[in-house]
């Protein structure tokens, strides 16, 4: 399996690419090909054609929850495809119909949801809301919606709402997804996560459930972990997993700041990401 940072926060050091506040990712393993979401602009597809990828050639495209920073970027990808007159529907898949809701950050004055319109989406890709795993290669499997494991993760909403059934509610974002990765040592298992709404704890134990692993030897994506937004309880509960889960190589990125990052990198010896970052596994 090899994994592609087609778009991150920051770039890594002289690889000049584009970089934003978003995630994207181009997964390879066997002949199966997928773009895992598409930051707000058109930079992952600039990157991608800089890095020799052909997007035309996907034939998985996931969004992994409704946020302008990860999906913002479909309407691009559409229009990359209909100027060069794509003949075939790769599958769009979609952890939960929530994540076509209106999101609105009210203490922004933003939209900050998905703007494009699902009438649209059928027409370039076959779409697909998965809520269960789907496993997209002997190896590789799209997790769907996460399972609860703890009680200190996800214990608080996003400060953005949700409009459901005419009410602007708490969002918990329950369409977050990822990838996960058995390794051909059937021991390990490694996750390429974007935000990890649900928690990085509950999202390691759910990749070792569905993989039958017994750790993780890569974590690469994100953490939602920011310090004006979750209490030090949570932090330290987060690091003692970490610490103890023995990670190997530990790519935490996105949407985590420093303070956090911090205290995480004493848990585990935290690897740098950016976009340009490959990882590859066996």
């Amino acid at each position: 399996m090899k994994a592609t940072l087609l778009l991150e926060n920051n770039s890594l050091f002289v690889k000049f690419f584009n970089s934003e506040h978003g995630f994207s990712a181009w997964v390879e393993d066997e002949d199966v090909k997928v773009l895992l979401d598409t930051g707000y602009s058109d930079n992952f597809i600039k990157n991608a054609e800089k890095m020799g990828i052909d997007l035309l050639t996907a034939d998985y495209v996931v969004i992994s929850h409704g946020h302008y920073d990860h999906g913002g970027g479909l309407k691009y990808l559409i229009k990359y495809y209909r100027d060069r007159g794509i003949a075939r529907k790769p599958t769009l898949l979609m952890g939960h119909p929530d994540i076509m809701l209106k999101k609105y950050e009210f203490n922004w004055n933003q939209n900050i949801g998905m703007d494009v319109d699902l009438d649209v989406m059928k027409q370039y890709f076959n779409v697909q809301f998965q809520s269960e795993p789907l496993w997209l290669t002997k190896n590789l499997v799209y997790m769907g919606l996460t399972e609860i494991t703890n009680d200190f993760e996800r214990s608080f909403p996003q400060t953005a709402k949700k409009l459901k059934d005419g009410e602007w509610v708490d969002d918990y974002c329950v369409e977050d997804t990822q990838l996960a990765y058995r390794h051909k040592n059937g021991e390990e298992a490694t996750i390429i996560a974007t935000c990890a709404h649900y928690g990085i704890c509950n999202i390691m134990e759910y990749a070792k459930k569905l993989t039958g692993a017994k750790s993780i030897n890569t974590y690469l994506g994100g953490s939602h972990l920011r310090s004006d937004e979750v209490p030090q309880t949570q932090m330290d509960k987060t690091c003692d997993y970490v610490r103890k889960a023995g990670i190997k190589n530990f790519y935490i990125c996105h949407d985590t700041d420093l303070e956090c990052t911090l205290q995480l990198a004493k848990a585990a010896p935290v690897k740098e990401a950016g976009t340009g970052l490959v990882v590859e596994c066996d």
